[in-house]
């Protein structure tokens, strides 16, 4: 990977729960009492907020929380992780580790193409002004992506949002 990428950047802090991690409580498909693993979860602020509603969460972050252990929960989020990867060889293997931890269901969270130019074309997406890799995806692109990627059946649930149950 190029080290003028800095994915770190991208992590935000969060006030509210994501969208993927809000439509899997919506959906009912993560309750109190079961575990809950965010992968690639930049400050934690799904993990923390999950804990407050009595989730066993946890959540592993290359930058952010590298010493937390992968672990396998009932339900996996992959949220805002894929469009960050600029080598599409890490990207496919992201999304298999991450499903491969889910027991009933994964979450993936995407950002999809705006109206706005997004920064200088670099490999199959862009470079931002902050040195940050950016790959959009259409909704049925990311859906045929993910598809192909895990040989499973994708529901979209929200504007680049997905899940996958096992």
């Amino acid at each position: 990977a190029l080290s003028i990428i800095q994915r770190h950047l991208t992590a935000l802090s969060r006030t509210s729960i994501s969208a993927p991690v809000r439509l899997l409580l919506r959906h009912q498909l993560l309750q109190p009492g079961q575990s809950f693993f965010d992968y690639g979860c930049g400050r934690g602020s799904d993990v923390a907020a999950l804990k407050d509603y009595s989730v066993d969460a946890s959540g592993w972050d290359p930058h952010y929380a590298n010493d937390n252990a992968l672990s396998e929960s009932d339900a996996v989020n992959l949220g805002f992780v894929v469009n960050v990867i600029e080598d599409p060889a890490e990207r496919v293997e992201a999304i298999r580790r991450a499903y491969s931890l889910a027991r009933r269901v994964m979450s993936v969270g995407v950002m999809l193409y705006g109206s706005e130019t997004p920064g200088k074309p670099f490999g199959d997406g862009f470079l931002t002004s902050r040195k940050t890799f950016q790959k959009y995806f259409s909704q049925p692109e990311f859906k045929d992506y993910l598809e192909h990627v895990l040989h499973e059946e994708v529901f979209m649930v929200g504007p680049g949002v997905a899940l996958v149950f096992k």
